[in-house]
C-alpha cells in the first residue's frame, strides 16, 4: 500500500516541474523527461532491483531469464504511453494542471476499467462499474469547468487553449490507460522481466518514441508557432534540469508502482485496484495547479466546478481500488 500511495504521489507531482517554466516548450520538456525517466530506471533497478534476497529474484537474475518477447512488450508499453504522456503534457501547458491531470487519470481509468470487464468479471462489479460512472461524472463537471473558464477568458478566433488542453488529456489518457496493462502483461511468467525490468524497458520506449512524438508537435505546434528540434540545444541548464527531475520523479513513481503489483495479466481485477490507486495522485497534482500556480483564478465558477471533478475522481479511484 505504502509504494502504492508513493506511486501516486510521484504521478501526481511530476507536472510542477513541467508548469515552474511555462516559456519552456512541453516539446523540448518531453525529451528531457524521458532522459530523466530511463536514468531513473536505471539507477533503482541496478542499485535496489540488484539487493534483493536469497528467496528472490534481482534485476539482474530476471534479465538473464526474460525472454525477448516480454522485452518487446515492456518496450511497446513505453512507446504507446510516451505517445500519451506527451498530449497529457501539452494539456498542462494549455489547460493547466488542474484541468488536464484529473481529465487524463479519469479517462485512464475508464480505459482501464473497459480493458479489464473483457479480460473478465471484476470481484466486485457493483463498486468498480460505480466507480466508473463517478470517473465519468468527474469527466462532465472537468467538461463544465472548462466551459466557464472559457467564458471567463474567451479567444476571439479559433479554438479555446483550454479546449485544446482538455481534448489532447483525454486522447493521451486513453493511450496511458491502454499502455500499463501491456507492460503488466511483460511480467508474466516465468520469462516475465520483473518490475524493475518493466520499467527500464518501458522507459527505453518512451525515450526512443519521444522525439517523433516532439517531431510531430513542433511542425504542427498546437501552441505557438513551428519550431526546429534544434532549438531544444538552446534550453538553459535549469530548464533541461526541470525536465530530468520531472522524469526522474516519474520513474520512481512507476518503479513503486509496479513493484506493488503481482505480476501477470492474468491478475487484471487485482492490477485495475492498482491503477486507480496510482491515478488518484492526478487529484493532489490538479490541487497544486489551483493552489501553487493559481490557476483558474479569474473564474470562481470553473474552481468550485474543477473541487468538485476531484472529489468524484478521489471517490471513483477508491472505489475501483475497493472493488478489484
Amino acid at each position: 500500500m505504502l509504494t502504492l500511495v508513493l506511486a501516486a504521489l510521484f504521478w501526481g507531482a511530476w507536472a510542477n516541474t513541467l508548469r515552474a517554466d511555462r516559456k519552456w516548450r512541453f516539446e523540448f520538456y518531453a525529451f528531457d523527461f524521458a532522459l530523466g525517466a530511463m536514468a531513473m530506471a536505471l539507477l533503482l533497478a541496478m542499485t535496489v532491483g540488484n539487493a534483493g534476497s536469497s528467496s528472490s529474484f534481482t534485476f539482474e537474475d530476471g534479465m538473464t531469464v526474460a525472454s525477448k518477447r516480454n522485452m518487446a512488450t515492456a518496450f511497446g508499453g513505453g512507446a504507446i504511453y510516451s505517445v500519451g504522456n506527451v498530449m497529457i503534457m501539452a494539456g498542462v501547458a494549455l489547460a493547466g494542471m488542474s484541468t488536464a491531470l484529473p481529465v487524463a487519470a479519469g479517462i485512464a481509468l475508464l480505459t482501464g476499467v473497459a480493458a479489464a470487464a473483457i479480460g473478465g468479471a471484476p470481484s466486485n462489479g457493483l463498486l468498480v462499474y460505480g466507480g466508473a460512472g463517478a470517473a465519468l461524472a468527474a469527466l462532465i463537471a472537468a467538461a463544465r469547468a472548462q466551459k466557464e473558464s472559457a467564458l471567463a477568458a474567451p479567444v476571439k478566433k479559433g479554438m479555446h487553449p483550454g479546449w485544446k488542453g482538455f481534448i489532447l488529456s483525454c486522447v493521451g489518457g486513453v493511450f496511458t490507460g491502454v499502455s500499463l496493462p501491456i507492460v503488466e502483461s511483460s511480467r508474466g511468467g516465468d520469462t516475465g522481466v520483473g518490475a524493475y525490468g518493466a520499467v527500464v524497458f518501458m522507459a527505453f520506449g518512451a525515450l526512443a518514441m519521444t522525439p517523433l512524438v516532439d517531431l510531430y508537435f513542433l511542425n504542427l505546434p498546437v501552441q505557438g508557432d513551428a519550431a526546429s528540434p534544434l532549438g531544444y540545444l538552446k534550453g538553459a541548464k535549469g530548464q533541461h534540469f526541470l525536465g530530468i527531475l520531472g522524469g526522474a520523479m516519474w520513474g520512481a513513481g512507476t518503479i513503486a508502482f509496479f513493484a506493488a503489483a503481482d505480476g501477470g495479466f492474468a491478475n487484471a481485477p487485482k492490477f485495475l485496484g492498482n491503477e486507480a490507486l496510482g491515478y488518484s495522485g492526478a487529484v493532489a497534482g490538479a490541487l497544486c495547479g489551483l493552489a501553487i500556480w493559481g490557476e483558474q483564478a479569474g473564474a470562481s465558477k470553473a474552481r468550485a466546478m474543477l473541487l468538485g471533478a476531484m472529489t468524484l475522481l478521489a471517490g471513483a479511484a477508491a472505489m475501483v481500488f475497493m472493488g478489484s
